[in-house]
């Protein structure tokens, strides 16, 4: 169950500085000891069609990969690469470990050919290591009993070296941080990922002592114990998906009511802010001509009623008419008062007002039903956001417009960028369910953001939703 690396999807993906001399490094180091085993007689003796044998039986089982990460997979050869190395030392089972470890995702160029060799060579050096110390502390294959211990010193070594050596690769990849790549590296809690490796390891042991007693016919025996194993690893880690999906909804109904409750808020305050504007000026008018008419009745000015009385007519109508024009706002957009561009001015005055960066609005017209504005309001919302709070940007733009009867919006800023695919969804799921909801509705969301040049995030949304 040796780990390996790969990229998510199956995607090419450019490498960082210093990754390529990291694969070269562990291969070169690699290719070294094997030579130097080589020259010192390791595989005098063997069987040339036994050792065939063994690479093919080895590449086999490395062909069914059960994907444990983002761009980990745990490989089913592990059994096999340590029985090697327990029955013929650390120089010949590291060999057969190179040339017989092979990932299906090489056979459909999912995974770059330096890569392909870092797996090789980092799961070769782990056997090496494997093997030594079960033949460092006195590992017989004669005696089950005699290879329990060394059995174990050896599945300890090989998983060091062999996690240590994917996890570095990762850290200098992704840039996530130690802890996070080390459980991509498992399936299920800690403990009891632990003890299913350490057993499927020890299988490792009785292939060996298989070999011994019954020639290549005994290891091919143990494939079918490898074939369960690979099975009950693929259900736990659908089983392991199953539940993250489960969580991540939970998370996503719990972020779906703080939105809703936040929305609300927006809706209050433009509420608040147009009967502000609107209503209350005629409405303290009207109360203003009230009290002329009053102290004109109570002085016995009658005559000047007939001036004053049309002011007080003329207010009134203008709060009903301000009042008539605020329902029907309400009743015509679901966003409030004023619609999509009157509440994504609100918010980005509320923003700038908290002391966010400088946002620019650029709004065109639009004429689309009330479900796209309010979706619309949504992406536009979570982006603004987001951008506000992490992007330490000095401008923010938001632009909305409608062209071919599409709706397109986007928010850019100047900030510090961020790489998409290191997002830990787990924790900051804001933009993949607003992507959701955007595809549910026939839309697409784009993010286009990198490391130090800002962050752009796109929206097209058809104006029917």
């Amino acid at each position: 169950m040796s780990v390996s690396v790969g990229s998510p999807s199956g995607r090419v993906e450019a490498k960082p500085r210093g990754l390529h001399a990291f694969e070269f490094g562990i291969l070169a180091l690699d290719i070294v000891l094997l030579l130097y085993g080589i020259q010192s007689g390791a595989l005098r003796g063997e069987s040339v069609v036994d050792l065939t044998a063994w690479v093919l039986l080895i590449s086999a089982a490395g062909l069914i990969p059960v994907p444990s990460g983002r761009g980990v997979y745990l490989g089913l050869d592990l059994p096999l690469v340590l029985g090697a190395g327990f029955v013929f030392g650390p120089f010949t089972g590291g060999l057969l470990a190179l040339l017989g470890v092979l990932d299906i995702r090489e056979l459909k160029r999912e995974i770059q050919f330096g890569r392909a060799l870092f797996n090789r060579a980092q799961v070769s050096l782990s056997a090496m290591l494997g093997s030594w110390a079960f033949h460092a502390t006195g590992g017989n294959l004669e005696s089950l009993t005699a290879a329990l211990l060394p059995g174990l010193m050896a599945i300890l070594a090989d998983a060091l070296l062999n996690y240590s050596l994917v996890s570095a690769y990762w850290r200098i990849k992704s840039q996530r941080p130690w802890l996070q790549v080390i459980r991509d590296m498992r399936l299920g809690s800690a403990s009891s990922f632990a003890v299913a490796y350490l057993c499927f390891g020890f299988l490792g042991v009785l292939v060996g002592a298989a070999y011994r007693g019954w020639g290549i016919a005994g290891v091919l025996a143990f494939t079918a114990p490898v074939a369960l194993a690979r099975q009950a690893f693929h259900e736990r880690h659908m089983l392991e998906r199953a539940d993250r999906r489960i969580q991540d909804k939970d998370e996503a109904l719990r972020d779906v009511e703080t939105q809703i409750l936040s929305e609300r808020r927006d809706e209050r305050m433009a509420l608040a802010g147009e009967l502000h504007d609107e209503v209350l000026p005629p409405l303290f008018k009207v109360h203003l001509m009230g009290q002329v008419l009053r102290q004109d009745l109570s002085r016995g000015r009658l005559l000047e009623l007939d001036d004053d009385l049309p002011e007080l007519l003329s207010a009134t109508e203008a709060a009903q008419g301000a009042i008539r024009d605020l329902v029907r706002d309400l009743r015509r957009s679901q966003l409030g008062p004023g619609g999509l561009a009157e509440t994504v001015r609100l918010l980005a005055s509320q923003l700038e007002g908290a002391g966010s960066s400088k946002i620019s609005l650029d709004f065109q017209p639009i004429q689309a039903s009330h479900l796209t504005q309010l979706l619309a309001y949504q992406v536009v919302r979570e982006a603004l956001t987001n951008a506000s709070r992490h992007s330490k940007a000095s401008c923010i733009e938001v632009r909305i417009r409608q062209e071919e009867g599409l709706v397109r919006l986007s928010v850019k800023d100047d900030g510090i960028g961020f790489d998409p695919a290191t997002v830990n969804r787990s924790q900051h799921f804001g933009l993949q369910l607003i992507a959701e909801r955007v595809e549910a509705a026939r839309g697409t969301v784009v993010i286009d953001s990198q490391l130090g040049h800002g962050t752009t995030i796109s929206a097209i949304l058809p104006p029917d939703v």
